[in-house]
Order: structure tokens, then sequence, then C-alpha cells
């Protein structure tokens, strides 16, 4: 028996015509206006006001519930003096007209039992609230009906009481921050560094380290400093103990007097400016004379005779140098710029006069502050 072999019609069914499309819906969009007041007392009367907006439609539905009391409301807008005691997580979402909820947007009301406040501070205080530099305050606290108490200034989370040594560097406003369910509170404490208390000396000369050397060799106690009437150079030099400047001490100012006791010939006029250097001797010999003319590297300089103190920061770095090395001395040669003219056949000729200063050991000093 043969098999009936029949035709397979392949049937094609074009469609004709637009294709459909299909319209997806977009969400609405919730929006707190305000929740007011934020934090109340149990009984009290809160407003909540929100909106929706609804790009496919309308708005049609409200939805207000709490994370303490669950749901609170279907208005946009309401008042409630129901809520339980706490911290409330509000939440509030809208419905447009296509049946879509928005997402979910919060805020908080912190509702206190009757009777509950914000943290009260009793005290705050820096003891002393002046100090002076490198010295310490202590701070003292005492806070009640709180949950967190903090102090700024990279101190941090605190006890409710307690205190705390601080050493600040400059003056400081510490700032306590108590924190409960109803709010915050905030009290302040400062520390003043006062300006550090200047110790002055006024140091006079050390006669018995006082004196001159001559180029010659000559060496005597007298401070002296020019020239002979034969033109050999006189240089002088004086000496002030600081040996009681504490080692560590930062020099705020240094003065020197050095009054004449006698002005012979025209010293200026003849041998020029003179110049002042900060000298290391120990007994006077004549191998402290400085032989050449007047060098840089001066403490102070004149052309006319110094009549009154004196100073500069290389005489005051010169002295710090000096106590920071721990010496007991700090001293100083005086001479004048043109100390190597001499007499002679093709030499500039002197006047055939001494010219020179004598100074005063009894009224020479040197005054530092620190």
């Amino acid at each position: 028996m043969k098999k009936l072999l029949l035709p397979v019609v392949l049937i094609l069914v074009v469609a004709t015509g637009c294709l459909t499309q299909t319209t997806t819906n977009e969400p609405p969009t919730a929006n707190i206006i305000s929740i007011h007041p934020v934090n109340i007392t149990c009984g009290q009367t809160v407003t909540f006001k929100g909106e929706g907006i609804a790009p496919d439609g309308t708005i049609d539905a409200y939805s207000w519930r709490s994370s303490r009391d669950g749901d609170l409301s279907t208005a946009a807008t309401f008042t409630t003096s129901s809520l339980t005691p706490g911290t409330h997580t509000i939440w509030f979402k809208v419905r447009d007209s296509n049946g879509t909820w928005s997402k979910e947007v919060s805020g908080s009301v912190v509702v206190a039992a009757v009777g509950q406040t914000k943290p009260v501070i009793n005290s705050f205080t820096a003891t002393p609230a002046t100090i002076d530099p490198g010295q310490s305050s202590v701070l003292s606290w005492d806070v009640t009906g709180c949950t967190t108490v903090n102090i700024n200034q990279s101190i941090g989370n605190v006890a409710l009481s307690g205190t705390r040594v601080v050493s600040p560097t400059k003056t400081t406003m510490y700032t306590l921050t108590a924190v409960n369910d109803i709010g915050t509170s905030t009290a302040t404490a400062q520390v003043i560094i006062g300006e550090a208390p200047i110790t002055k000396l006024v140091l006079p000369s050390i006669a018995d380290e006082d004196g001159q050397v001559r180029r010659d060799g000559y060496v005597s106690n007298v401070p002296l400093v020019g020239d002979t009437k034969s033109g050999t150079a006189i240089e002088a030099f004086l000496s002030f103990d600081i040996s009681m400047i504490p080692q560590g001490t930062v020099l705020q100012t240094a003065s020197l007097d050095l009054p004449a006791s006698d002005l012979f010939g025209s010293p200026f006029e003849t041998l020029g400016r003179i110049y002042i250097y900060d000298c290391k001797y120990t007994q006077l010999e004549s191998s402290d004379f400085a032989a050449g003319m007047a060098m840089p590297g001066s403490l102070y300089s004149s052309t006319v005779l110094i009549t009154a103190p004196i100073t500069s920061n290389a005489l005051v770095s010169a002295i710090q140098a000096r106590v920071d090395e721990g010496s007991s001395r700090f001293q100083i040669r005086v001479q004048f710029e043109k100390q190597q003219i001499y007499r002679g056949s093709g030499a500039q000729t002197y006047n055939d006069l001494a010219d020179y200063i004598a100074f005063d050991p009894a009224r020479t000093k040197l005054t530092i502050e620190y």
C-alpha cells in the first residue's frame, strides 16, 4: 500500500498597518515640604506638608507613616498631637492616577516625654583660664540628661562628667556639645596663652677682663680704640658675664652702651668708621690683636661717636650663639677701619697726634631681655 504524500503549503501571513507601541508610565515623585516643629514634647502638635509630581497623570493618593507609630495619614497636609515619645523617622509617598506609587522620602521628628528636656550642661570650665606658653590647663565638665558628650579640638567623645588636661600652644576656644533625643546643648571654655614674663639683665663689663691690645704687642686694662701719636693701631676689648642666662633661652632684645670717658684727636676723620665685632678671648694677650683693616661681619658700625645704646639683629644673634653653646662670656673687639695706615716714607702720614676713644668701664653695660 503506497503512502500518499500531501504537498506542504507554507502560508505567509503578512501583517499590514502600524506597529502597536506600548507606553510605560513614569513614576511620580514625592516631596516633603515641611515638618514643623521637629522637636516637641509629647502632646504637642506637629504639622506635616507634602506634595507630589506626576509626569503621566495626576496625584490621587498620599501616604505618611512613622517608624514608631505606623501609618499616620493619607492627606497631603495634616496635623497630629498623638505621636509617641521617641525619635520618629517619617516616610512619605504619593500615587498617580495610573496606580503607580513613588519612592518614599523621609524626615524626622523627636518627641520628648513630658518633663524631658534638652541636655543640661551644669558646668564647663578651664582652670586656670590664662596660662603661660608651655603650661597646662584643666578642662572640667558636668552634664546631665544626654546620650553623648563631645569636646572639639581633637578631644572627641567623653563621659558625662570628667576632666582633661590640655596644653594649647595658642589661645584656644573649647566647645562642649551634649546631645539627646530632644536636642543639642553647647558650652564653651577658653584657654588664653598669656605673654611670657620678660627677664631683663643689665650687665656691666668685667673690668679685670676689659682692656686694649696694640699692634706693637702692648697690652693694658684700659679700653682704648684708635692709634698712638706714632701711628700704632689700638683695639679695645670688653667682656660681659652671661653665665646666669639658662642654656636654651631665646633672647628677645639686646643693646650695648659704650659711653666714652675721653675723645682725643680726630679718630673718625683720620681712621674712618668704627666697627664692633664678636670676639672670644680669655686673658688679653698680644695675639688677640686682629691684623688687617676692618672686615665684613661686624655687629655694628658708626662714623660718629656712639652716644646712645646700640642694637642690631647681629648683636642679638651673636649673644644667642654664646648662650646656646653654654659660654659664660660675651666679648667684643672694637677697632677702626683704617688701622693699617702707618707712618713712613711712601705711606699715608698721620697728623703726629694720638687719635683715640677711651671707653668708660664704669658706665659700659650690656642689656639683655629674654
